[in-house]
């Protein structure tokens, strides 16, 4: 890791905004390509026009972010003012589940996937949830 060496020579909060810079340039990228080509593929249904599919869609995306950010309370951690701590929580949602980001992301994934079956949604779907 370099994140011993890196925060010696520009110090903490300098080393962190360096660090998220690339990844959020990475993440604006892929989530443009995503939103462009995410009728791609092989068309297997559509439900985009469904009101009732939106709506359920919409419901399971609301509670999927309660789920993928339990601990993004400290918004001050976030944006590198305050240097990360480790949390351990003992309510919430992690009693429900151990791993509360692989449970949200597979719900977000889901709810997105019902709205647009397509091959590319699908393979994009299943990277994201792999990747967590």
């Amino acid at each position: 890791s370099l994140r011993p060496y890196g925060e010696q020579i520009v110090g903490p909060r300098v080393w962190r905004v360096i660090f998220a810079f690339p990844s959020l340039c990475l993440a604006y990228s892929w989530i443009t390509y995503f939103i462009a080509h995410a009728h791609d593929g092989i068309t297997f249904y559509d439900l985009s026009g469904n009101d009732l599919a939106h709506t359920v869609a919409f419901c399971v995306n609301y509670i999927s972010f309660f789920f993928l950010y339990p601990s993004v309370f400290n918004l001050k951690e976030v944006a590198a003012v305050e240097p990360p701590t480790l949390h351990l929580w003992e309510t919430g949602i992690i009693r429900i589940t151990r791993h509360p980001q692989f449970v949200g992301q597979s719900l977000w994934s889901a709810a997105h996937l019902a709205m647009v079956g397509t091959s590319f949604t699908a393979l994009t779907m299943a990277l994201l949830v792999a990747h967590h």
